[in-house]
């Protein structure tokens, strides 16, 4: 599923278009769990949950906004590729 336009979802932000995420669901006691995998040009990035919602389709819509505002914040974090703790001095 693309997240970059998405019909009828005026949420905000925009990912970009190598953003994707796959929905799929579980049932776990009375309720359904839905989760989408987010990717980034086919390669995983996080995954982000959702339960106690009505319907399939409010899953993906809802997911699909949590995704465009995880990938947001990603993108505007700095990635130097150090994710060493530093000393405790």
């Amino acid at each position: 599923m693309n997240l970059y336009h998405l019909a009828n979802d005026p949420g905000r932000p925009v990912a970009p278009a190598d953003w994707t995420m796959n929905v799929d669901s579980e049932k776990r006691g009375e309720s359904v769990y839905f989760f989408a995998d987010v990717q980034r040009d086919g390669v995983p990035v996080c995954r982000l949950a959702i339960s106690g919602v009505a319907s399939a389709q409010e899953a993906h819509r809802r997911l699909a906004v949590k995704a465009r505002l995880w990938i947001d914040e990603y993108l505007s974090r700095s990635h130097g590729g150090n994710s060493e703790s530093g000393s405790a001095e």
